[in-house]
């Protein structure tokens, strides 16, 4: 058991399926596990894992960053140096996690996305702002989420009243600004995938990063048949090496 690594698992009362379906994929890392679920929107009961609770159930807005300040807080009270966070739909294929992850202690690691809105351009029928982010990297930070304490401490610090974004106020957005004004750098996976895996276009995009590319940090994944799939094609990946 690696017990200076801690995995935290985040989500709502509705999604205890999903963290059924992928509990063994949290598990396989051999790690402390910790269940973060709203108050008012509880996870309980899940195996023999602590399960928290903090915030106020919100999609997105200030209640949602709100809760994901408190949270990340939350898991500060653990004594672990290294942290994984991952949402309910969220997690790592391989049980022993990559060595670079643990060579900078100053860093975010998450799954990123190049945000579709560009300062004075037009697309998905709207003109942005020419100042749209400015002094942001346009970008979402997608989980999971890697880091240690030093730059968890930093995050939750900067975060405490940051204001939700109105055009962005979506969780993958909050990271970008508490990396920021934490100075803490923001990395992408080396083998990371995020996208939709509901869809057979999804599930098409999301097979071939896996075998094609080697994609081992995973997001969004809500039923079996898509996480059965992404396994099965990592190790038939592996084997095929």
């Amino acid at each position: 058991m690696n017990k200076n690594l801690l995995v935290s698992v985040h989500g709502y009362a509705g999604d205890r399926e999903q963290i059924d379906i992928l509990l063994p994929l949290f598990e396989h890392h051999q790690s402390p596990i910790v269940i973060v679920s709203p108050e008012d929107s509880p996870i309980v009961g899940v195996g023999p894992h602590i399960c928290r609770f903090a915030g106020k159930r919100a999609y997105i807005g200030q209640d949602s960053w709100d809760r994901q300040h408190l949270q990340l807080k939350l898991l500060l009270e653990y004594p672990q140096e290294w942290f994984l966070m991952n949402d309910s739909d969220s997690f790592v294929v391989t049980p022993k996690l990559p060595n670079y992850l643990f060579m900078d202690r100053n860093a975010v690691y998450s799954n990123e996305v190049t945000d579709f809105r560009i300062p004075g351009q037009t697309s998905h029928g709207q003109t942005w702002a020419d100042d749209y982010h400015r002094g942001f990297p346009l970008i979402a930070m997608q989980p999971p989420y890697f880091c240690h304490r030093q730059a968890l401490e930093k995050i939750v610090n900067a975060s405490a009243n940051m204001k939700a974004c109105p055009v962005t106020p979506f969780i993958d957005w909050w990271f970008v600004p508490a990396c920021t004004y934490g100075k803490v750098k923001h990395v992408p996976f080396q083998t990371g995938a995020s996208c939709e895996t509901v869809t057979p276009h999804g599930i098409a995009v999301m097979s071939q990063r896996v075998r094609e590319y080697g994609a081992t940090f995973i997001h969004s994944v809500k039923t079996r048949s898509a996480m059965e799939t992404i396994v099965r094609l990592h190790h038939e990946r592996i084997n095929a090496a």
